[in-house]
């Protein structure tokens, strides 16, 4: 383990930092390293023997999530291992890591401003350490940094920056330096001592910068699956900060475990669900016997084979095409009538306040949930839409994921009030023209303008609950995450989930919950619209005579409506406060302004 380089707090891994995500690391001695998580073959080459694949000790099954992804099971990214007394690993020769292939190649010296590749610089066998000659004053060596400057595409490939031709330096055996000569990219200027050819970055950035110094198109490599992959690619390349937010968009896919998936013995069928799932089953006794379930779990067979039965019928029932919110909907739906108690899912109704009962027919307080998230790609530049580019050379029966235990509220809006506010030709005036935006992001042709005015409003409200939550009941915004739950009919549904999580087996300690009772929901609730009358940025804000978040985005900024990433689900697009309270110049376009008025008075 003497070329271990770090550690990555294990839910970033299928989030901000999952594979071909850029890493800043240390080395053993403390020397800063850069590099590219490595795809899914190398997870299984690094593997200890053994382990590779879903024969992983870590590994967690969701039935729903794997048959939307086509695959088998899902595998935790690995653990620190506990220490002894002695504070020395145990079996270290075994421990699980995950790999990190050098990125960028290209290094700098903070004394001398040399400019090199990494196997130019002094190095010993087998250290990522890289170091300088020049000293220091205390005659201390000097380790070498990666650059800032990187180069990708909208297809997802990542690219050394051409440090020589940027320079337009034509040597052989050029001597690069990447000097400071005063602020901003302006006084950043690469030479070479060799040819005394120079150029400062000012403009690097550009969408068109490769392009004239002679780079027509991307390379096409592929450096997170080995450094010699690469595949052909038109896409015109751009410069980009290699800590820049949108070098890298995870694409994960999540569910909520529901009944019957989520009883107590899931822990037990769901490792082996799917060879259940593709046997006959009048073999299913059979199978039984030969895992020794009915010991593992204390039931009889006739028991597990009346679970195997719901669970083969929820199944066969969950189509693909459908979106996997609508079979959590229709739970949350039932939860608002009655107590739910199945395992990892344990629902109560709750009191929807008398201030809002118009515009909210149910509210539902999930004191034990469980949400997979697996990644199943990522995108560069732009966030989430098309093409995802995967994780992987050939796709293997198991994708990376993490899952957390926590809780949440639900609302659930009224369908009749909120079918007539959608017909409001002011309202789809509203939204037009950001129909385009949700059908990318929805991966279909077009949307109604009536799916849209949902969506945003859903949407926009969310965030307006997180916002609020986070003053009310102490977790921070990036703790507490949106779930959306958008359709038309036959699946129509107009529902949020604000929840929380953490990968602990106890899951949160119910401070969400708390804020769902009547008394605090509507405190919660009206705070939150009063909160979104009024913008510092206003009146350009709410008026949407400037775009000041995106261009997918109304009257929303960072000032009033945008939230974490993390927090999330659609990466801050599609947002628009004037759908909760109206505008100064029409009020009841809001959906809640009638709501509004009265919390004012």
């Amino acid at each position: 383990m003497k070329n271990a380089v770090g550690e990555v707090r294990q839910s970033k891994l299928v989030t901000t930092f999952g594979p071909g995500a850029i890493l800043d690391l240390r080395t053993g001695s403390g020397a800063p390293l850069s590099g590219l998580l490595a795809g899914l073959e190398e997870w299984d080459r690094a593997a200890p023997d053994g382990h590779s694949g879903l024969q992983h000790p870590q590994v967690i099954n969701e039935p729903r999530l794997e048959k939307r992804l086509d695959v088998r099971g899902f595998r935790l990214p690995p653990v620190k291992p506990d220490r002894d007394k002695r504070n020395r690993v145990a079996n270290e020769s075994s421990r699980d890591v995950l790999p990190v292939v050098r990125f960028p190649e290209w290094l700098v010296c903070p004394t001398c401003d040399s400019l090199k590749q990494a196997r130019d610089w002094f190095r010993e066998p087998d250290r990522s350490d890289r170091w300088c000659s020049c000293p220091n004053q205390n005659g201390e060596r000097i380790d070498v940094f990666p650059v800032r400057f990187i180069v990708a595409c909208e297809d997802g490939h990542l690219d050394e920056f051409p440090w020589k031709i940027w320079a337009g330096c034509k040597c052989d055996k050029p001597r690069l330096f990447l000097r400071t000569r005063g602020p901003g990219l302006a006084g950043k200027v690469v030479r070479c001592e060799t040819c005394k050819s120079e150029r400062s970055m000012e403009g690097s950035f550009g969408k068109a910068a490769l392009r004239d110094v002679g780079i027509r198109t991307c390379r096409g490599k592929l450096p997170w699956l080995g450094r010699d992959e690469r595949e052909p690619c038109q896409r015109m390349p751009r410069v980009l900060q290699r800590g820049a937010s949108n070098v890298y968009y995870g694409v994960l896919r999540t569910s909520i475990d529901i009944p019957p998936f989520s009883g107590e013995l899931s822990h037990i069928f769901g490792r082996y669900w799917p060879d259940f799932r593709d046997a006959p089953p009048e073999e299913w006794p059979q199978a039984i016997r030969f895992l020794n379930l009915e010991k593992k779990t204390g039931l009889p067979a006739s028991v597990l084979l009346q679970n195997l039965r719901e669970w083969k019928d929820a199944h066969d029932a969950d189509d693909p095409l459908h979106p996997i919110e609508w079979a959590e909907y229709v739970q949350f739906k039932d939860s608002g009538a009655r107590e739910i108690v199945k395992g990892e899912f344990q629902t109560v109704p709750g009191e929807v306040p008398a201030e809002v009962a118009n515009e909210v027919a149910s509210v539902v307080l999930a004191t034990r949930l469980r949400e997979v998230r697996a990644i199943e790609g990522f995108t560069r530049i732009n966030p989430p839409g098309v093409p995802i580019r995967k994780i992987y050379r050939q796709k293997p029966d198991w994708l990376p994921a993490v899952e957390l235990r926590g809780e949440g509220i639900f609302l659930r809006l009224d369908e009749t009030r909120l079918a007539a506010w959608e017909s409001r030709d002011t309202v789809k005036a509203r939204v037009r023209r950001l129909a385009p935006a949700l059908a990318q992001l929805l991966e279909v042709d077009r949307v109604s303008e009536t799916l849209v005015a949902r969506s945003m409003l859903l949407h926009s409200f969310a965030h307006a609950l997180v916002r609020r939550l986070s003053l009310d009941c102490g977790y921070s915004s990036s703790a507490l995450r949106e779930r959306l739950y958008v359709g038309e009919a036959p699946r129509s549904m107009c529902g949020v989930l604000i929840h929380t999580g953490a990968p602990d087996a106890e899951g949160t300690l119910g401070g969400l919950v708390r804020q769902g009772t009547v008394d605090r929901l509507w405190s919660t609730i009206a705070g939150a619209l009063k909160e979104m009358s009024w913008c510092s940025s206003d009146p350009v804000c709410i008026t949407g005579t400037a775009t000041l978040s995106s261009l997918e985005n109304l009257a929303a900024c960072h000032a009033c409506l945008l939230v974490p990433e993390t927090s999330c689900q659609w990466f801050n697009r599609l947002l628009d406060r004037a759908l909760l309270i109206g505008t100064p110049d029409d009020p009841s376009l809001g959906f809640f302004n009638d709501v509004l008025q009265q919390s004012v008075l």
